[in-house]
């Protein structure tokens, strides 16, 4: 039996449509925010292909796409280490140097104390068994809930400082993105070392769709898990003006979140039919608060207003997709 490695680049075959991006999330001290997602598209209606690069910065919304040619995306095949241009990444390294007509960036971070979602014979990793139905449109891999950063980048004239800072790494691949999701993500929440990964999605199944969810929460070293398929119970969801109430059961555990959209965003760009395109809001100053029980007895009871939130498509069929 083999194992798929999340981490690893799954587009050396010439098929399309195909996308690919490692989405890293780095957070400083105080909470403050960028996301760099390096990654390669190649068109299913046309002969369009293209690797790139997104930097998100949280602190003003901006968010700058920077298309490079094919032939600069060298990733080896037995482990995450990308070279793309002149920018490196790696799950423990990013060194990046690029530029476009507005931004500037340029630093070396370190990451130390990965805590990936477990890839093995008893847990095949975030998606569980659904990580091998090849006709599964998106696949999703989390690579790190938390880790410790070292390193400064500087973006023009700013210099951020991540020493002692927080990351987070997932990725997606496939043919396309889901219709529909929401999704949130946090690892600041104090001094309490926590992160926690919310996923909700419409999956095509044969002739029909449903809501499958991933939520992941990492507390000091142990990782507390509620998904679809490991059985989990939604007792009740509720979707009203960008805000998020979700009540799950998984044996004697019972968890309670509530999500946010904040108060600015940027457009990442997504895979559409033609090319990569700008189409998906993120939120870095989203709000997350977490209360669970393990037979009633509290384990964790925090909240967050740095998070990362999307609450993208038909969120009203999103959520009658989940059957409660």
């Amino acid at each position: 039996m083999f194992l798929k490695r999340p981490e690893l680049f799954h587009g050396q075959s010439i098929k399309r449509p195909f996308f690919e991006g490692w989405y890293h999330k780095m957070s400083c001290v105080n909470g403050e925010s960028i996301v760099i997602i390096p990654g390669i598209y190649r068109s299913g209606v046309s002969d369009n292909e293209t690797a790139f690069l997104m930097l998100y910065q949280g602190s003003n919304g901006q968010v700058d796409y920077i298309a490079y040619d094919v032939n600069e995306f060298e990733c080896n095949p037995k482990s995450y280490e990308l070279q793309l241009g002149n920018n490196f990444f790696s799950l423990n390294k990013l060194s990046l140097n690029f530029q476009n007509e507005r931004v500037k960036v340029y630093g070396d971070i370190t990451a130390n104390n990965l805590k990936p979602w477990p890839v093995n014979l008893l847990e095949r990793g975030c998606m569980g068994w659904y990580g091998y139905v090849p006709t599964m449109e998106c696949f999703h891999g989390i690579l790190s809930m938390d880790h410790d950063l070292d390193g400064t980048l500087a973006i023009n004239d700013n210099e951020i400082n991540f020493n002692k800072g927080h990351g987070y790494i997932e990725k997606d691949w496939g043919r396309n993105f889901p219709k529909d999701w929401i999704w949130a993500q946090s690892n600041y929440f104090g001094n309490s070392k926590i992160s926690v990964s919310v996923s909700l999605a419409t999956i095509p199944w044969k002739n029909y769709e449903f809501s499958g969810f991933i939520i992941g929460i990492q507390h000091d070293d142990k990782l507390y898990r509620f998904t679809t398929y490991n059985f989990s119970k939604i007792v009740k969801i509720e979707l009203n003006n960008q805000n998020l109430k979700w009540h799950l059961k998984k044996g004697v555990f019972e968890l309670e979140l509530e999500i946010s959209s904040g108060k600015k965003s940027g457009l990442l760009y997504a895979p559409d039919k033609i090319d990569m395109v700008p189409k998906v809001q993120e939120y870095l100053d989203g709000s997350i608060s977490i209360v669970l029980k393990k037979n009633n007895n509290l384990i964790i009871n925090q909240s967050t207003n740095r998070a990362a939130v999307e609450i993208v498509g038909r969120t009203d069929q999103l959520i009658k997709n989940v059957g409660v």
